[in-house]
């Protein structure tokens, strides 16, 4: 079914996007998360071309934009981060002020924070009647900013696709020299910026499909606001949309895989790491297969036993096809045992999750779960763009 809807988007919206949209699905699991400067690049890009800015101009196979509307768009998407003090990169908190331009952004968050906030600063701004006192303030983040968007996500966005800088977005140099103004404002930023450019396939699927790629036209978005829409004047999206978003089961539960595994080492004999095949000794975890960031599953047959160490390597990765293949006899030795502890709930959460239950009759039923496990690996990998793990 999964492979019959994916030949349908391939076919009615053509082979080079369905790539792209492959891409940019990677980009967002696999890429680099140490900031959250990728998130803001492509929302702004997608915006700016969704707004149809007059500023886009197409050249070739690429499509040019001023880097000045991006910085625009961040000056939006930060502004309440940054007044609510909130982390934006690893290790980035109060003490160390890690994200680029925080400490400039806080003083234009400090000044306006009695006086409106983010709504009066973005009219001062825009009507360019903001004090003349913050004249410095402003350029400097700005041009903060600028700097940010095109070394860091601009040059690296992409990596886990290509191994080449800027391989999706480019700079396009300018021949004027950028020196600060008398007073900053929106046009200055257009002109003096600098551009960039895209792509055209890119820039096709950001233009058709970008609103689902930043969640604001989601089903979850839409299910928030309908029910905001149908309710009384005490429902607003802020109450509404944790309550759609919540899941039931947010905790990972090991405690039946970890009694089992006890039972384990005192009838049969130590435990051997399931990824490594490594004896384990007082380092043993109880490793999600199956990620349960990426897939919120407590199933038995979903945890295994590793090393500590080797189960913190692997992190929120998928086994490999090939490391599945190399822990084949291990992975089914465990579920045999699992079953034979807990056949009920073991067999219970195969036919629900993993193999339907005409297959699981069938008496090799440990060989048809595993292919199962590996069809959902190579699908999470290849089609979800997630990141593979091996040894």
């Amino acid at each position: 079914m999964i492979r019959l809807a994916l030949s349908l988007i391939k076919f009615s919206f053509g082979e080079m996007e369905y790539e792209v949209l492959k891409n940019i699905n990677q980009i967002i699991e696999r890429d680099s998360k140490d900031t959250t400067y990728k998130f803001a690049l492509l929302r702004a890009t997608i915006e700016v071309i969704q707004e149809k800015s007059p500023h886009i101009v197409a050249k070739g196979d690429r499509v040019i934009m001023p880097v000045g509307l991006l910085v625009l768009k961040w000056l939006e998407y930060y502004y309440p981060i940054i007044e609510a003090r909130l982390p934006q990169k690893s290790g980035d908190n109060l003490s160390t002020r890690t994200l680029t331009f925080r400490s400039q952004f806080e003083k234009l968050t400090d000044y306006y924070q009695n006086k409106g906030g983010y709504d009066v600063f973005y009219k001062d701004f825009i009507k360019c009647s903001y004090p003349s006192t913050l004249n410095t303030t402003i350029y400097y983040l700005c041009k903060s900013i600028r700097d940010t968007i095109t070394k860091q996500p601009m040059r690296y966005i992409g990596g886990s696709i290509s191994n080449n800088h800027y391989s999706i977005f480019k700079k396009v140099e300018g021949d004027q020299r950028l020196s600060k103004p008398n007073k900053l404002d929106v046009e200055f930023m257009i002109d003096r910026f600098g551009q960039f450019s895209i792509p055209k396939d890119y820039f096709s699927v950001f233009e058709y499909l970008g609103s689902f790629i930043t969640g604001t036209h989601s089903i979850l978005i839409n299910w928030a606001k309908f029910t905001v829409a149908k309710g009384d004047r005490s429902l607003s999206m802020n109450k509404v949309l944790p309550k759609i978003l919540q899941s039931p089961l947010n905790e990972r539960d090991v405690s039946i895989s970890s009694r089992i595994f006890d039972d384990y080492t005192q009838e049969i004999g130590p435990l051997y790491c399931v990824w490594s095949g490594k004896k384990i000794k007082d380092d043993r975890n109880i490793d999600h297969v199956l990620p349960f960031a990426v897939w919120r599953n407590n199933d038995l047959w979903n945890l295994l036993p590793s090393k500590k160490k080797v189960n913190g390597d692997k992190n929120d990765r998928i086994p490999d096809i090939n490391l599945l293949n190399q822990s084949k006899d291990r992975i089914i030795d465990y579920w045999k045992y699992i079953y034979n502890q807990e056949p009920e709930i073991f067999t219970r959460e195969l036919k629900v999750s993993l193999v339907n239950k005409e297959l699981l009759d069938q008496k090799n039923w440990e060989i048809i779960a595993f292919d199962a496990l590996k069809d959902k690996s190579r699908y999470l990998i290849e089609t979800r763009g997630f990141e593979a793990f091996n040894l």
